[in-house]
């Protein structure tokens, strides 16, 4: 599929006192946050969102003691209404918090009523930010109370309105983006959030990088416009030129909710009416439900085509990269699935031939929460969005991937890893696929006989993984190597990047794919275009990350069964699967995917490197990894009496919790038995 960012809001004209009143789609308290005779008000009030409403939000507004004078949640349209406590002392912090979103904004003195919140006053918040993290504001403004000054405030909405002229010219946006009232329709002020991306990621106590770029339509394999830069940098730049009919249209926002409320009345249906043949090999002619079948262009599954994958449901293993099985929205035939919510929907970029990129987040019946991508197309016929999916041959994708790996016999080798991981199944199709980054290096990913997906390539021979870092770092700064020098049998960068070249790659960065089949080798089969969704992480910024981490009993008995041979012996003593168990700390992102890598039996002096997995609910704590045979060549599964285990004389190596964040990075522990020789 595709990838997508977050979104952003608006202003106007470089002097941002001239711009007021009213903007497309919005009324207009235009007016900017100044000292005021007037009285103090009583209540505060606004929009919050980030191009679709930021509802079910906590609202809290923090007053310049640190007290919390007021809290509200936010409306299913995004506005909200807060009544401030007798003797709550200007300037305020207002958080908005949603799951593991946070929005901030500011209210510089008593006399202010109306204000937002909004990836717009996120930025703002940062650029006021002592730290550069909106997060830490309010902390600072206990501190400092000085740091929200109307006039600091005022100088950083016009910058920021400085920042943006180019989108807001094209919109027509002229509402004050702090103070001004607007709508969360899709329209005017909600137009520009809808076609902004503003990420702002901490990378120190002082200091966080920032990226602003526009979310448009663009040719495949097309860079996304964007500034790049920090919040210690004196004057942002301009966003470059902007053309308005490359923007989102206006009123998108209200599409995408509709067609998440639409996916959500489907599997709201019991799966007897969805389907005339549940849980069984179906097809896309076997969705019976007008409720489904809607979701689709022309009103029809069979149009549905995404990654090389149609509408149907074999029964169990669909999903798996290691399967010839090519369906998708399996759910739609499953009893598991009715009562999935989907919401949180948010337009990413649109492809060349108009069809739109969305990002949303779908909630099973047990809270178990994913963040995915679809493509959808406008229907002229009932003006409603429908789905489509990529419409290309093959399967395939990258996302930013960050890795701790920790070495449990010999903690001095742990080390920090960033950079990009490539999901192309090893499905038998495959002779090899070629990938094209944006900075235009050229890697190759080859099939292996135990691997799940393609792996990246090294000397022509398939290495043990398809992640590809960039840069690492050992945890202890006290060891400065590089850890591709140590750690030969894995993929690095042979000239690693610096924390500065990682920051510069684009969010939404767009890599190209060459796929060559088995069945003709040499020859080119097909071309495909993957957009991220976020770049990776600098080290820095990685440091800062809460992690997942096998609980302290898994851990013991690992180290007790291989501190003398550093491997985990196969098959297990007392038989069966993996089994593990695992924390997840607050702020951490808790695993969906379990893995186990390691070696099969010895046959003809060669050992084949395998990997299993299992995804599990987001609320899990506990998953058992049973052994799964890859491709027909795999010998590290063994079956006897209808009973699959890892066959004997292989080992296992190491053990893995990876997450998805709600922008499509990876974020994973991987825990190795192994030991390094460091030079």
């Amino acid at each position: 599929m595709q990838g997508n960012s977050t979104k952003t809001q608006l202003a106007a004209a470089v002097s941002l006192v001239a711009l007021l009143l009213s903007g497309c789609g919005s009324s207009g308290d235009s007016s900017t946050p100044a000292p005021s005779s007037k009285a103090a008000v009583t209540q505060i009030s606004g929009t919050a969102a980030t191009g679709a409403p930021f509802s079910g939000a906590a609202i809290s507004i923090i007053d310049k003691t640190g007290a919390v004078v007021g809290q509200a949640t936010s409306n299913s349209d995004g506005s909200y209404s807060v009544t401030l406590s007798a003797g709550a002392a200007a300037p305020f912090v207002i958080q908005a918090v949603r799951d593991d979103q946070t929005l901030i904004s500011v209210v510089p003195d008593s006399a202010t009523a109306t204000v937002n919140i909004t990836p717009i006053t996120n930025l703002i918040a940062s650029r006021l930010s002592t730290s550069g993290d909106p997060a830490k504001l309010a902390a600072e403004l206990q501190a400092n109370p000085g740091l929200l000054d109307p006039v600091k405030v005022n100088a950083k909405v016009d910058e920021i309105v400085a920042l943006l002229k180019p989108l807001l010219d094209a919109v027509g946006a002229t509402v004050n983006p702090l103070t001004g009232k607007f709508a969360a329709d899709g329209t005017g002020t909600d137009r520009v959030l809808d076609s902004l991306s503003i990420r702002i990621t901490p990378d120190s106590a002082t200091t966080a990088n920032i990226e602003v770029s526009i979310k448009q339509a663009g040719a495949e394999g097309e860079q996304p416009p964007v500034v790049q830069f920090t919040s210690a940098t004196a004057t942002p730049p301009t966003l470059p030129a902007v053309t308005a009919s490359n923007l989102v249209p206006s009123g998108t926002a209200v599409l995408i909710a509709d067609l998440m409320q639409r996916l959500t009345a489907c599997f709201a249906l019991p799966v007897g009416e969805r389907t005339d043949t549940p849980d069984a090999a179906a097809t896309a002619a076997n969705v019976t439900a007008p409720a489904c079948r809607s979701l689709f262009v022309d009103n029809d599954p069979a149009t549905f085509k995404t990654n090389g994958k149609v509408i149907g449901y074999s029964g169990i293993g669909n999903g798996n990269h290691g399967s010839n099985i090519n369906y998708a929205f399996t759910g739609i035939f499953r009893n598991g699935a009715t009562g999935v919510l989907f919401d949180r929907g948010s337009y990413d970029f649109t492809r060349g031939n108009g069809d739109l990129v969305i990002s949303y987040r779908n909630v099973d019946s047990l809270g178990g929460v994913q963040n995915q991508a679809l493509v959808a197309r406008l229907s002229t016929a009932d003006n409603k969005l429908k789905i489509t999916g990529n419409n290309y041959a093959y399967d395939g994708g990258v996302d930013a991937y960050m890795q701790l790996r920790t070495f449990i016999n010999q903690p001095s080798s742990d080390y920090y890893s960033t950079g990009y991981n490539f999901s192309i199944p090893n499905n038998g199709l495959f002779e090899k696929v070629v990938v094209t980054s944006p900075k235009g290096e050229v890697l190759t990913l080859l099939p292996s006989i135990g691997a799940n997906l393609l792996n990246l390539e090294k000397g022509g021979v398939s290495l043990g993984t398809s992640f590809y870092r960039v840069r690492s770092v050992y945890a202890d700064s006290a060891n400065s190597g590089n850890p591709a020098n140590a750690d030969t049998k894995l993929a690095f960068s042979a000239t690693p990047m610096t924390d500065a070249e990682l920051a510069s790659y684009p969010q939404q960065s767009s890599w190209k794919f060459e796929y060559y089949l088995k069945s003709a080798p040499g020859v080119l089969a097909a071309t495909q275009h993957y957009r991220t969704r976020a770049r990776a992480l600098t080290i820095a910024e990685f440091r800062t990350q809460g992690l997942a981490n096998l609980t302290d009993e898994v851990i013991g008995e690992l180290k007790a069964d291989t501190a003398v041979s550093g491997v985990l012996n196969l098959p297990f003593v007392e038989g069966g699967p993996a089994d593990l168990d695992w924390d997840v700390p607050a702020g951490a992102l808790a695993p969906t995917t379990i893995k186990i890598f390691g070696r099969g039996p010895l046959i003809n002096g060669v050992r084949e490197m395998f990997d299993d997995s299992v995804a599990v609910n987001s609320s899990k704590r506990n998953a058992i990894i049973p052994c799964t045979k890859q491709t027909p060549a795999d010998t590290h599964c063994t079956t006897s009496n209808g009973v699959t285990d890892f066959a004997a004389g292989g080992f296992l190596n190491g053990f893995m919790l990876n997450g998805r964040d709600p922008v499509g990075r990876e974020i994973s522990h991987f825990y190795a038995t192994y030991k390094l020789v460091l030079p």
